[in-house]
């Protein structure tokens, strides 16, 4: 036996360090599904509309994002299955570069990766439950409530709240819970897409190509174009950081990572041109409830109400899936002692990092307090583009630097979807940064702040450690 296979499994034997493997094939593939369907799909494409303009480039971006998020989990199945632990990049950095890049990773989850996405997928859950509302309650309190952005900010509050509870108490309920909200996004979607073109097919007042808008694309907006749909993407990887909990990992995570990818981007795909055949491009540019609008111009408001509660429920999978993630980053840096202790603690009767969960429900109510739906996204999606990129080259480099290591996965067709993931999501940096330089720059000030804490923890934490004592004593694997 290896002694890179020794170390695994050690680490995965160990009742004090390791989480249980108690999740299945399809928790885990739904847990891509769910982290990747919410608010970007639905309330992406009017802010690409108006930034980009041209909707032949609308198209091509979310289906070259789909390309690149596909890439990218064909290299994370590969990662994971050589990784299988708790904390996704957290792992994948810190035993192929090092403690800095890892710690940073990390740092970025704590700051943004999860509870931002969870943020933003309340903020817009208020507007969709707001819009059902005027239908069937137009003059009521409870409407007027939702009119105010007060009221909006603290209903996503309290979702954000509860899910954290729900998935705080056990597991396997959690896992359960999140199983069922996202077949029933699913099956949501598959209606309303089959609905929607049923009523497009047997009615010729709707022409896809008219309400298509032909304009000369504006290149100063691809950028934002872009991160947009790398971040509706966002969540591909969704398994990677539940891979310690996951049964049979060298077989359920890469068809979870690339089964729940692909059957996204055809839901992605199929989505988009529903919007444009329903609705003028007009229409929709700068809009943010476009499901809405498009079920509104196909259906009427009666069951346009059904559909609005509906995408409700799709986005309540979203928070769902982002509150059950996040906490196993946080409690795989504690682990090493680059984080707070507490967010290891693991809960005797629940076995779920309790602290962990807490700090990241706190996180994410402020972020709904302190910002709009547009703004979250754009910083998020830039500081959310670096430590992924960083991943897939660290596989090229191991795959280099220790040719003699083999993952249960290997990535197929090799380099080709390393190569697409790492240039794409070059290309996406740079015209993002162009394009939107104030939310970039504040994005990576916001990572560089994590500098200090790696110091202070290095430093206080470890006292009298060289960096490279620290280094061997929370690796997983002697890649180094």
């Amino acid at each position: 036996m290896s002694s890179i296979t020794k170390t695994a499994n050690t680490i995965q034997n160990n009742p004090t360090t390791s989480l249980k493997r108690q999740l299945g094939l399809w928790t885990a593939m739904f847990v891509v599904m769910a982290s990747m369907i919410g608010s970007g799909i639905f309330g992406n494409t009017g802010i690409i509309q108006a930034a980009v303009q041209n909707s032949y480039a609308v198209l091509i971006l979310w289906i070259l994002g789909g390309i690149v998020a596909l890439s990218g989990a064909l290299c994370y199945a590969e990662l994971s299955t050589l990784m299988p632990h708790a904390g996704g990049e957290y792992v994948y950095l810190k035993n192929i570069f090092g403690l800095l890049p890892s710690f940073l990773t990390g740092w970025v989850s704590f700051i943004v990766a999860f509870s931002a996405p969870a943020a933003s997928a309340g903020l817009l859950a208020g507007d969709y439950i707001h819009k059902a509302l005027l239908v069937i309650r137009p003059d009521s309190e409870i409407t007027l409530f939702f009119e105010d952005a007060f009221g909006k900010k603290l209903f996503g509050s309290i979702l954000i709240l509860f899910f954290t509870i729900v998935h705080l108490v056990e597991v396997k309920k959690g896992g359960y819970l999140q199983n069922f909200l996202t077949l029933l996004k699913v099956i949501l979607i598959i209606i309303f897409l089959i609905s929607g073109f049923y009523v497009i097919f047997n009615n010729q007042n709707y022409n896809f190509i008219s309400n298509l808008k032909d304009e000369p694309v504006q290149w100063s907006g691809i950028g934002l174009g872009l991160l947009f749909v790398m971040f509706a993407y966002s969540g591909w990887n969704g398994a990677s950081y539940l891979a310690e909990e996951i049964q049979e990992p060298e077989k359920n995570l890469p068809r979870a990572l690339i089964g729940g990818t692909i059957i996204v981007m055809i839901l992605y795909f199929l989505l988009n041109v529903l919007y444009y055949w329903s609705t003028p491009a007009q229409q929709l540019e700068g809009q943010e409830a476009i499901a809405a609008i498009t079920a509104s111009n196909l259906f009427g408001n009666n069951i346009t109400t059904f559909f609005n509660i509906g995408f409700f429920i799709i986005l309540l999978s979203t928070i769902s899936a982002t509150i059950m993630i996040g906490p196993r980053v946080y409690y795989a840096m504690a682990r090493d002692n680059l984080f707070f202790q507490a967010a290891a603690h693991l809960h005797p009767k629940f076995n779920t990092p309790v602290m962990s969960f807490i700090i990241q429900c706190i996180l994410a109510i402020i972020y709904i307090w302190s910002g709009t739906y547009e703004q979250i996204q754009t910083y998020m999606g830039f500081a959310l583009a670096i430590f992924p990129l960083m991943s897939v080259i660290g596989l090229m480099y191991l795959r280099k630097k220790h040719p003699h290591i083999k993952s249960p996965y290997q990535t197929p067709l090799y380099p080709l979807f390393p190569l697409i993931f790492i240039i794409f999501s070059i290309i996406t940096m740079i015209v993002s940064y162009i394009g939107r330089p104030l939310e970039c720059t504040i994005a990576v000030i916001a990572i560089l702040t994590g500098i200090p804490f790696y110091l202070f923890w290095v430093k206080v934490i470890h006292k009298n450690k060289s960096i490279r004592e620290i280094r061997k004593s929370i690796l997983n694997y002697p890649f180094q």
